[in-house]
C-alpha cells in the first residue's frame, strides 16, 4: 500500500534543479529605446503644432 501512496503524491519540484530564467536586458533596452523614440516624436510634433499656431 505504500507504493500507491507515493504514486498518488503530487509532483514536487523542490528536488529538481531550478532552471535559470533568460536574461531580459535586451528586451528592456529595446522597450526603452522604443519609448524614447515615441516620446521624442511626440514632443517634436507638439512643438510643430504650437509653432504653427
Amino acid at each position: 500500500m505504500s507504493d500507491n501512496k507515493s504514486a498518488a503524491k503530487p509532483h514536487d519540484n523542490s528536488s529538481a534543479p531550478e532552471a535559470k530564467e533568460p536574461s531580459l536586458k535586451g528586451t528592456f533596452a529595446s522597450v526603452m529605446l522604443l519609448g524614447a523614440f515615441l516620446a521624442i516624436t511626440w514632443v517634436g510634433v507638439f512643438i510643430l503644432f504650437v509653432a504653427r499656431n
